[in-house]
């Protein structure tokens, strides 16, 4: 299957080097430290939209956001000491719902590792139910990266 997502289509990039306990017996990074990755590239993403976390996990803009999914597609592997460039990008957002797009790549040899995506939601942070997102969070990222995708959904906050 070929790949859709292209570098050129990301304006974030973050760089990170392979450590050693991301690895296994072979030298191989294993699975789940790609889901740090991203996470990773997310956090380093919403601290361009000038806005970071507080200590109880809330954003001083207000939002307070649940991850409700994540998938990685696995091309090839990567290896200790390896240079990693995560690429980052909201490409869509709902009425409380958005959703990161990453591309993990070998930075010397610009091969595509991984894929994969994460929708998070919106929460109220006193309740912690589904809450609409604040238009200034919508302006910020459109700010930064103009090819989100706005999706309404009327039938749900």
């Amino acid at each position: 299957m070929k790949n859709i997502l292209s570098p050129a289509d990301f304006r974030h990039k973050v760089e990170i080097r392979v450590r050693t306990w991301e690895v296994d017996w072979e030298r191989v990074v294993h699975n789940s430290n790609f889901l740090r990755y991203m996470e990773i590239g997310r956090f380093e993403y919403k601290r361009n939209l000038e806005s970071s976390l507080n200590a109880c996990g809330s954003s001083p803009d207000g939002l307070k956001v649940f991850v409700v999914h994540n998938s990685v597609d696995y091309l090839a592997f990567a290896k200790f000491d390896d240079v990693l460039n995560i690429y980052t990008r909201i490409a869509w957002i709902k009425n409380s719902s958005f959703c990161f797009e990453h591309i993990i790549e070998q930075s010397a040899t610009g091969n595509m590792i991984a894929t994969g995506k994460g929708i998070l939601v919106n929460v109220n942070p006193l309740t912690n139910l589904p809450e609409k997102l604040h238009e200034k969070f919508s302006e910020s990222v459109i700010a930064y990266d103009k090819n989100v995708v706005l999706l309404s959904d009327k039938s749900k906050a």
